[in-house]
């Protein structure tokens, strides 16, 4: 196996041409995707699922975790230690040692990870549309 981590962030209409081919089996994939469409950024229909919901039946046998995708790059490329605090990033998804996985690898850059638990609703809440969305939260600021 290559990498045992892989992150996917893409737009929204190349994630399947991004991912295919691959063989998924114990990976852990974080999905940083929000289902955006350009150049006009509308919604992509997802008829009622969540983003991670139609990635994960993508990447057969792998363990999808959610992170990542609440923040834009340019945010996330920035320090992670602002003013005394560390930005919060939100982490969710079924597997619970991938979870850790992902959570350990944040809190070691300096992120402050907050577990929004399983995938279908962590997913909802912090992609594009939901109420997490966007929000760019410090823990512990002075």
């Amino acid at each position: 196996m290559a990498c045992a981590i892989v992150v996917l962030a893409v737009p929204w209409a190349a994630v399947a041409s991004a991912i295919s081919g691959v063989d998924w089996e114990g990976r852990t994939v974080v999905d940083g995707t929000n289902p955006l469409l350009f150049p006009d950024l509308t919604p992509a229909p997802l008829c009622g699922r969540t983003s991670s919901e139609i990635v994960a039946g993508l990447v057969p046998g792998a363990r999808l975790v959610k992170a990542a995708s609440h923040l834009s790059a340019e945010l996330l490329g920035q320090d992670p230690i602002l003013s005394g605090g560390r930005r919060v990033i939100f982490v969710s998804g079924d597997n619970a040692p991938a979870k850790q996985a992902i959570i350990d690898l944040f809190n070691a850059a300096g992120f402050c990870p907050i577990d929004l638990g399983d995938l279908v609703s962590g997913g909802r809440m912090q992609q594009f549309g939901g109420p997490l969305a966007g929000r760019n939260l410090l823990q512990g600021a002075t």
